[in-house]
Order: C-alpha cells, then structure tokens, then sequence
C-alpha cells in the first residue's frame, strides 16, 4: 500500500463534497506512486479552456453538450474502451486521459470534471448498469452517455437500456435519474475496481479497494461483509473477527445477522487458538 496516497485519500473522503478529480487521481495513486496529481488537475483545466471556445456560441444546453461532446470526442477521439473494457487502466483517471480510453464512469468524470470547468452544469448519475451524465438547465435536464460519443438519451431508450440491463421490463424511476454525489461516484469507481481484481484473484489490491470504499461509506454494510469474508480467506482472523463484530453492532437484525453471529464464533476460536 502506498502510504502517503492512503493518508491523502482518508483526508479527501473527510470533505463534504469530496474534490471528485483529485480523490479519482488519488486513486491512482495508489497503483502509480510517482503520480502528480497536479499536473493532471491542470491537464482538465487547460481541455476545460479549450472546450470553452467549442461552446462560446452556443444558444442553449443542448447546443453546449453537443459541443463539448464533439471537442472530447471528436477532436480529441476519447472514446469507451469497447474491446479491453475489463483493463483496470479504465478506471485509473490519469490512465484515461493518457490512453483517452475508459468505461462509462471515467468518461463521465473527464466530461463533468471538464465541462463544468468550461461553466456547464452537469453531474454523475449512478445509472443501473452504466454510468451517466446529466446537464440541468432552467427548462429540464438533459441525459448523455459519454461512453458512446456522448449521446443524448430519451426516456424511450433509456427504458430500453434499463430492461436490458435486468433481462426483464422494469419502471424507470426517477431516483434512477438522480444527480449522483462524488462520494458515490467514487465508491462505484472502486468498486469496478475490486470487481477486476476479484475476477483476477488478485486479493491485496482487491482489500485496497475495499478499504477505501469503507473509507468514504464506513457503514456500507454489503462492504463490510465482504472484507470480512476476503479477510477470512487471507486468514486474517482478527480483522475478520472486528468487521463481523462491527456489522453486528450496526445492523442486529440484519436478514444474515445469525450467520455473521456464527461467524463470529468461529472467528473467534481461530484467533483463540492462534493466541
């Protein structure tokens, strides 16, 4: 673990809003000690600067998103990494603005972070199954998917994508639609992450992603039960012993709080018999 970015990271998670780009950089960190995060800040400002020029002569929102859109994805050809979409790198927010590769949920980080810079109003919505962005204006909002060229979405297809995603008709609700705040954000980007490495077996980094979502959601209790299990299986006893015991406290009547109650007691003479 990268101690200095970890100690960053808790400081970020500490603020209410979260500074969304520089806890996204600080992320990526973690896996790229030398990062300047700086001079990554820097990088959307200058975009942000000359995405300015590409909607200075718009006449409405629509005509701003469309511009923004054509300078970041046109001109500038970032584009949704459809071949290698499972590549950790898409979710490392330095690594999308090298590469100009990433998923939906760091596209849509570059195009908020650069468009509200450049003075749109724009936030993350925590779509099921793909993140999106939406724009507000006094007449409504505007829904776009910056990982497929920034596309304006109608209810229809939106309906449509919601389906699709469950395999089944499902409401559209509009908590569905709802703008999404960065400490949301940030844990859906680690936990894409954790998703990775889990796939991978690659347990350290999949425990650093966990921590930090504890981090910024330390009563997650989903979370909470899966670092205790991942712990357990690193053998790990105390600190799986301390997560059940910490879920059980917030949440006694939880639908599995008998079997984190079991848990416990099996954790508890695994650490007996090693002490």
């Amino acid at each position: 673990m990268n101690e200095q970015a970890r100690r960053e990271f808790v400081e970020l998670a500490a603020r209410e809003p979260v500074p969304l780009a520089r806890a996204a950089l600080v992320i990526a960190k973690e896996e790229y000690p030398d990062l300047a995060v700086d001079q990554y800040l820097e990088r959307m400002s200058e975009l942000a600067r000359e995405a300015a020029r590409w909607i200075a002569s718009a006449a409405n929102t629509v005509e701003q998103v469309q511009g923004l859109s054509r300078f970041l994805f046109e001109h500038h050809r970032f584009a949704g990494n459809q071949t290698s979409y499972g590549d950790p790198r898409n979710s490392f927010l330095n690594e999308v603005l090298e590469r100009k590769l990433g998923i939906p949920i760091t596209l849509s980080v570059v195009y908020m972070e650069v468009g509200r810079r450049a003075g749109l109003k724009l936030d993350g919505v925590s779509f099921p199954g793909h993140f999106l962005v939406k724009a507000t204006d006094e007449r409504g909002e505007l829904i776009i998917d910056p990982f497929n060229q920034g596309a304006i979405l109608n209810l229809e297809q939106l309906r449509a994508r919601l389906n699709q995603v469950y395999g089944q008709p499902v409401e559209l609700h509009p908590a569905m639609l709802r703008a999404a705040p960065s400490r949301q954000i940030l844990s859906r980007m680690l936990r894409n992450l954790k998703n990775i490495y889990v796939a991978a077996s690659d347990w350290t980094r999949a425990m650093a992603a966990l921590d930090r979502i504890l981090i910024l959601e330390p009563r997650s209790l989903e979370d909470l039960l899966e670092r205790a299990k991942l712990y357990e299986t690193l053998e790990c006893f105390q600190a799986a012993l301390d997560d059940l015991q910490s879920f059980l406290s917030m949440a006694p009547d939880h639908p599995v709080a008998d079997a984190a109650r079991e848990g416990v007691m099996r954790l508890a003479k695994q650490v007996s018999r090693i002490s």
